[in-house]
């Protein structure tokens, strides 16, 4: 199971924060996400902050990739 499933995933918030970051002409948040990305298995302490669900809001939020 370990060897089948990612330690992380990337997680729409985080898309969006890169994304949001890229748009204003800041790539630090998209460096890192991608960093993070390149090795969804290994176990790592920068993962940490990249596991966690986004944190609860009000406001409504809506994805168009079928989640």
């Amino acid at each position: 199971m370990r060897s089948s499933n990612p330690l992380v995933i990337p997680r729409n918030h985080r898309v969006e924060e890169a994304l949001d970051g890229a748009n204003s002409g800041d790539l630090k948040p998209t460096i890192n996400l991608l960093k993070i990305l390149e090795k969804p298995y290994e176990d790592r302490k920068e993962i940490n902050e990249y596991q966690s669900p986004a944190p609860p809001s009000d406001k409504k939020y809506k994805t168009f990739c079928g989640t």
